[in-house]
């Protein structure tokens, strides 16, 4: 059997039609296999069809200029890069005034690679490598086979740039107004939660060195949950970056947010300042990180002395205690009399056997009492939290930081990026994952996927 496509071309009133062969194919239909088209066949009949109406749209684009007055100098050959190939054709040139020349159709292709190809190549390399976006795109369309990694991701970082620009300028602080101005607002919603922690990345430059990758979630009451990221070091807007991510969120003046940290101090100073109402918690998480190391060493110390190990216990069970309730103060209390029974033990000359970690041991004791110090006004009682079904811990980031960091930078793989490329793909990556990178895409190409298609068949008809 044969098969003859064509593309019939509807110019517009008084014009004629045009028609043009697309593709003519034999099939035959004694084999399952033969059946219906293959991916080589649909390549090809994709990739003529999108020469044919690409030329034709340049035709009219041309005749639309009227320029026929005009004293022509001659054409060159111009390569517009499709998701379905790349498509080759004659550019006009003509004199204009003061003799200098000029091209028609730069002012149609800005780019020389179509929005529809930047936008799949871009979403792509946010969610796998760029080598394997470049296979995948020549596996299943007619992209040139010229497409390589390497060509994706600078296409990705200058999309990225381009967006960077676009944010305001750093501050330190963010004036919300008033009390009486902020009380004459509509009722907000219910509590944001909002979480941050840090991730690390592979130094390029560094190889035996690594960066850290702030990451984390805000979780509106009534709004979906969303992603941001960025490199700490790097970027010089991050506190405006933060922000921009608030209020896209729905964040009003008077706002109730409750922020959510490891008690890191840069952490802590990029949430300051941003919102008036605003609640700053230390994550239980991280407490109990902390209080785990220091319960291992005691049942090392209880194999070595039991009676003093037994009392260090209780003590730690007493310094638990008080900061699930939030009482941070007696806990500093009890961490001081841990210290002070350690260097007792330590200095104790009696002692027949000592135990040969009570060194180590003093210093988390002395980092654990100085880390509950600085984040003492941060504390808040857990337990109350917790029994009225309230967040207590950034359990919710961590997992946030595997999805954006580690799925996409390969820690086990041991990658290595450098500082600008991380914090690039981070910006397009959460918007890839929060499902905004189409309507920030539409921002640079607003005529980008205009209408959305309906299946909807009774939508559709309400519509006509």
């Amino acid at each position: 059997m044969k098969f003859k496509l064509q593309l019939v071309c509807e110019p517009g009133e008084n014009e004629t039609t045009c028609t043009d062969e697309i593709f003519t194919f034999e099939k035959t239909f004694d084999t399952f296999e033969n059946i219906g088209l293959n991916l080589c066949e649909s390549k090809q009949l994709l990739k003529n069809l999108q020469q044919s109406i690409v030329e034709r749209q340049l035709e009219a684009f041309i005749k639309s200029k009227r320029l026929q007055r005009l004293r022509k100098k001659g054409n060159y050959t111009i390569k517009l890069k499709t998701l379905f190939g790349n498509i080759t054709f004659q550019s006009p040139r003509y004199y204009g005034e003061g003799k200098k020349t000029f091209s028609p159709l730069n002012e149609l292709l800005t780019n020389h690679t179509t929005p529809e190809l930047l936008f799949l190549e871009t979403k792509w390399a946010c969610l796998i490598p760029f080598e394997k976006t470049a296979n995948l795109l020549k596996e299943v369309l007619p992209v040139a086979e010229t497409i390589n990694a390497t060509t994706i991701q600078n296409h990705l970082y200058d999309l990225a740039l381009a967006q960077e620009q676009e944010i305001g300028e750093e501050q330190w602080m963010y004036d919300c107004g008033s009390i009486n101005q902020r009380q004459a607002l509509p009722r907000p919603e219910r509590t944001m939660v909002v979480g941050i922690d840090g991730g690390y990345v592979r130094d390029w430059k560094d190889k035996k060195s690594i960066f850290e990758v702030i990451a984390g979630k805000s979780v509106p009451a009534e709004k979906p949950a969303k992603c941001f990221a960025f490199v700490g070091s790097y970027d010089l807007k991050s506190k405006r970056r933060f922000y921009n991510h608030l209020v896209s969120q729905g964040m009003q003046p008077h706002q109730q947010l409750e922020f959510f940290s490891d008690g890191a101090d840069n952490l802590r100073n990029l949430q300051t300042y941003l919102n008036a109402e605003s609640t700053h918690i230390l994550d239980w998480f991280h407490i109990t990180m902390k209080l785990t190391v220091l319960h291992q060493c005691t049942l090392g110390l209880i194999k070595v002395d039991e009676k003093r190990g037994k009392a260090f216990q209780h003590l730690l069970t007493r310094i638990k205690w008080n900061l699930w309730h939030g009482n941070a103060v007696r806990a500093i209390e009890h961490c001081e009399d841990l210290d002070f029974y350690l260097t007792d033990h330590l200095e104790d000359e009696g002692q027949k056997k000592k135990y040969d970690k009570i060194k180590p041991f003093q210093t988390y004791v002395t980092d654990f009492d100085k880390y509950i110090t600085n984040n003492q006004n941060f504390i808040v009682n857990y337990a109350e939290r917790y029994n009225y079904g309230e967040v207590i811990s950034t359990s919710f980031v961590e997992s946030t930081v595997n999805y954006v960091i580690s799925k996409r930078f390969s820690k086990k793989q041991s990658m290595q990026w450098t500082k600008k490329g991380a914090h690039l793909l981070l910006q397009v990556r959460t918007k890839v994952l929060n499902n905004e990178w189409e309507d920030s895409f539409r921002k640079m190409y607003p005529d980008f996927r205009p209408i959305k298609l309906v299946k909807d068949p009774d939508i559709i008809q309400e519509a006509a």
